[in-house]
Parts: structure tokens; C-alpha cells; sequence
């Protein structure tokens, strides 16, 4: 049998202690997460309007951060044990931020993990009524593929602050559908019952219990929708740096290219990297999924030299100038076509392809 195409990668990875996952580490960030959140939260019963309005950014940003670690736990990235993974996803998504784990398994570590950029499958390209290809502007109505043509690129950024919405909807839709569309004895798992239950929680600490304890309702509900939509916009900005503007593809034969190609590295200092939770190791964190992002950036030069040698494109670019690329490639999407990855070529930037420039 043919050796596996990481098999040399990972005996250096291992050989250099990468492999293991640092669960005190994992643990702590979220700890002291938890307590500057609520440190921030409690400011914001106290402080004046104004100032709460001047604060909510900041809070937004840990909020987010705090969210992220979420990610890990469902990666099975954080902790050595399976226990600990599960505890962490759920404490920090269904309970922390109302976000289905069973629901963000399927749609992040199956489709997008499994199948980054390509069409049809990875479901973060495909986002009503925006388009990332061609393929798709010639196959949407003429209501919106004027939309894209003229408007996506200027609207994406004040719609993404429904994000943190509509991924909490889309997930309660995950899990009450569920058990009508798994097999019998699949319907209820213990899995889906912590997840619901939890959400359930969620809703009743973060709405009920404040109304509950003295604040109005307006004020509760007001915090509650502009936090979370400041938290979407952040997440937003976090998960379209590592794939907006790179290839969207048809068809592939060598999924690790795929994983690298289709992603990039974004250059941060130690604190922009605390905030990103290892996604500013896109590359890598595809490549190895299960790598603790506290263990990203020692293994960030040997997938950078795995890659070199193969001949595959290894992008790594600052914060903003992503961003900026990012964006920019959204206004351009309706006219990108998708490529097919193979060995008998290389693929192009889409913002340096003749078809975006003409």
C-alpha cells in the first residue's frame, strides 16, 4: 500500500512534539475568556447608555474570541480526550452562544473542511443572494444576478451583521429536523439532547433571567441582537480572509491540494493571533484539523516547505491587505469562474485573471 500523502509531514510534526494537544492551555483561554466576557457584561448594567454604546465593540471582540474556542472543542483540537472536546463545544456553542454543535459539525468539519471553495459542495460558498463563481451568476434569476453585479460587494459587509443571527436560526433548524430525517434509533442521541437542552439554556440566561432579575425587556433584547450582530460581523471578518479570493473550484484530484490552495495564511503578531484562535493559520489548520491551534504556528514552516516542494501555492498575506482582497474579490465573484484543480496545470490568482481585469 502506498504511504499515506502526510505520512512525512506528520513524523516531523511528531517528531517536533506538535501532535499533542494541550488541554490545561485549551482550558484556560476559555477560563479567562469567561471572565473577562463577564467582567464586560457586568459594565455594561452599570455604565451609562453612552458609554455601554462606546464599550460594545470591544465586548463583541472577546465575545467572539470566547465563540471561537467553540471551534476547537468540535475539532477534537483542544483536549486529548474526547470528554474534554465534547464539554468544551458545548459549554461555549449551544450554551455560550446559542449555536447548534451538531449543526456546525456538518456544515464546517464535513462539507467546508471536506470540500473547501468547490461548487455545490462547500456550503460557504453559497450564501443567498450572493454568488463566489460563475458558474452560479449564470444560474441565478435577473433580480439578483443584478444584485451581484452591481451590489454584493457594497452590501456584504453591513449584511454580515446578521451572520451571528442566522447561523443560530439555521442551527435550530438543524436540530428540530433532525430527528425526522435520521434513522430511528439515531433520532434522539445524547448528543442532540445536550445540544437542545443547552440552547434552551442559552435563551433562558441570556433573555429570561436578566428581565427576570429587573432589566426591561428593551434593554435585554437590545444588548442581546447588537451584540451578536457585531459578533457575526467579526466572524465574518475572521472566516472570509482564509478563503475569499482564492480559487473556487469544479473538480480536484489531490484533496491536500485543495486544502492548501484554496486557503491562506494570514500574518499577525501574538495578540491579533490570540483573537483568531488559530484561523489565522488557515492553511495549516486545514491541512490538520485536529492540530491545536496553540501548536499552529511551530508547524506553519513545515506545511510551508510541504507545499514548496510539491509546487503548490503557499499564500500568506497581511490582516488588511486580506481583508481588502477579500472583499474586493466579492465585487469581481459574478465573473470568476471556477477552476478544475489537477496536476496539468497551475492555478491563477482570480484577481491577477485576465477575465476580472477586462
Amino acid at each position: 500500500m502506498a504511504a499515506h500523502p502526510l505520512a512525512s509531514l506528520r513524523k516531523q510534526l511528531k517528531e517536533a512534539n506538535l501532535l499533542d494537544r494541550p488541554t490545561s492551555k485549551s482550558w484556560t483561554k476559555v477560563v479567562v475568556l469567561f471572565i473577562i466576557v463577564f467582567g464586560l457584561y457586568s459594565a455594561h448594567i452599570y455604565l451609562p447608555l453612552k458609554f455601554g454604546l462606546m464599550l460594545i465593540p470591544i465586548t463583541a471582540l472577546f465575545s467572539t474570541t470566547l465563540a471561537m474556542t467553540g471551534h476547537e472543542g468540535v475539532h477534537s483540537s483542544a483536549c486529548r480526550s474526547r470528554a474534554g472536546n465534547l464539554s468544551m463545544a458545548a459549554i461555549v456553542f449551544p450554551l455560550f452562544a446559542g449555536l447548534s454543535m451538531e449543526y456546525w459539525r456538518d456544515k464546517h468539519n464535513v462539507k467546508h473542511h471536506g470540500n473547501p471553495n468547490v461548487v455545490h459542495v462547500d456550503p460557504d460558498i453559497h450564501s443567498w443572494p450572493f454568488t463566489f463563481s460563475q458558474e452560479e451568476y449564470n444560474t441565478s434569476g435577473p433580480i439578483r444576478q443584478f444584485f451581484q453585479r452591481h451590489l454584493q460587494g457594497w452590501t456584504f459587509w453591513p449584511i454580515s451583521l446578521l451572520v451571528g443571527h442566522l447561523m443560530r436560526f439555521d442551527g435550530l433548524k438543524y436540530i428540530a429536523s433532525k430527528p425526522f430525517k435520521s434513522k430511528k434509533k439515531k433520532r434522539f442521541t445524547k448528543i442532540w439532547m445536550l445540544d437542545t437542552a443547552l440552547i434552551v439554556v442559552h435563551f433562558i440566561l441570556w433573555l429570561a433571567l436578566p428581565i427576570f432579575l429587573g432589566l426591561s425587556w428593551q434593554v435585554t433584547l437590545g444588548f442581546y441582537v447588537l451584540l451578536w450582530s457585531l459578533v457575526g460581523t467579526c466572524l465574518t471578518a475572521i472566516f472570509i480572509v482564509g478563503h475569499a479570493g482564492r480559487p473556487i473550484i469544479t473538480d480536484y484530484d489531490q484533496n491536500w491540494r485543495l486544502q492548501i490552495e484554496t486557503a491562506r495564511r494570514i500574518k499577525f503578531g501574538p495578540i491579533g493571533s490570540f483573537f483568531f484562535v488559530g484561523l489565522d493559520y488557515q492553511i495549516e489548520h486545514h491541512l490538520l484539523p485536529t492540530l491545536s491551534h496553540f501548536n499552529l504556528p511551530k508547524a506553519a514552516p513545515l506545511v510551508k516547505e510541504y507545499a514548496e516542494e510539491r509546487g503548490w501555492h503557499y499564500q500568506e498575506l497581511g490582516f488588511f491587505r486580506a481583508l481588502w482582497e477579500a472583499t474586493i474579490s466579492l465585487h469581481y465573484a459574478w465573473k470568476t469562474p471556477s477552476l478544475v484543480l489537477d496536476s496539468n496545470g497551475e492555478l491563477f490568482d482570480p484577481l491577477e485573471s485576465e477575465s476580472i481585469n477586462a
